[in-house]
């Protein structure tokens, strides 16, 4: 078994590996033919977001269930707000098919590849170091949202440490309260064992799940951290629901 878990282990790693390396020579050739027209980097998205259906559907040792993915209606833009428990979160919720961009720390971009591919879909990279770019973070989610394309960002700002929500931060409740759009909560279940645990090799199996929560319209809510707070115990229940099939 140990034997078997290597070598799917070194499939996964090569098989992907030649896959960005060819999908980042392709993706840079549509980004500049794209790039006079498509303003919001649509084109550019829509071929990452075939980057986390490889990196999901690649690797022999996950298993994903999606719930709720139709109550993202197309042609409408939201605040998408998931619990953050591994560097698989936005591999996998890319996997979705979902016209958004990413609120990520700009250290991304720094990953070969993968971070590349990020900023050619401009996605919004914070630097926490500049104490204005929390300012052009919000003016940019806001623009985007106002052209219909929707933004997903980590209310906990950081991975959990041990699979339990950490506190809620503001930003995705103060965006949707000021351009009126509603906030769907992503409950993610697993993830936080979607890597090995110790060294490289996967020795068993990862079930996950991926839940989209009942959009949650900032109207409905006078406080911006009231509304946070919802955020967090819808995400929360879901979390305690699973875990105590």
């Amino acid at each position: 078994m140990i034997i078997i878990n290597f070598l799917k282990t070194i499939f996964y790693y090569t098989s992907f590996l030649i896959f960005m390396i060819l999908f980042t020579i392709f993706n840079s050739i549509v980004w500049l033919f794209t790039l006079p027209f498509d303003k919001f980097r649509r084109v550019t998205h829509k071929l990452n977001s075939s980057v986390g259906y490889m990196i999901m559907m690649l690797n022999p040792f996950w298993r994903v269930k999606i719930f709720g993915r139709d109550k993202v209606k197309k042609g409408e833009a939201y605040l998408i707000t998931p619990n953050h428990q591994s560097l698989t979160d936005i591999a996998i919720l890319a996997a979705m098919g979902i016209d958004l961009k990413w609120v990520a720390k700009k250290e991304l971009t720094y990953i070969p590849l993968l971070g590349w591919v990020m900023a050619m879909a401009k996605d919004v990279l914070l630097d926490r170091r500049d104490p204005k770019s929390q300012f052009k973070m919000m003016r940019s989610c806001e623009n985007f949202l106002k052209n219909g394309v929707s933004i997903a960002i980590f209310p906990e700002g950081t991975r959990s440490k041990n699979g339990e929500l950490g506190k809620f931060r503001d930003g995705a409740s103060l965006l949707a309260r000021k351009t009126g759009k509603k906030i769907i909560p992503v409950c993610m279940v697993g993830n936080d064992k979607s890597m090995p645990e110790k060294g490289f090799i996967w020795k068993k199996r990862v079930n996950m799940e991926i839940h989209f929560l009942d959009p949650i319209d900032p109207a409905d809510y006078e406080k911006t951290k009231e509304l946070s707070n919802v955020v967090k115990q819808k995400i929360q229940n879901k979390l305690d629901e699973v875990r105590n099939k």
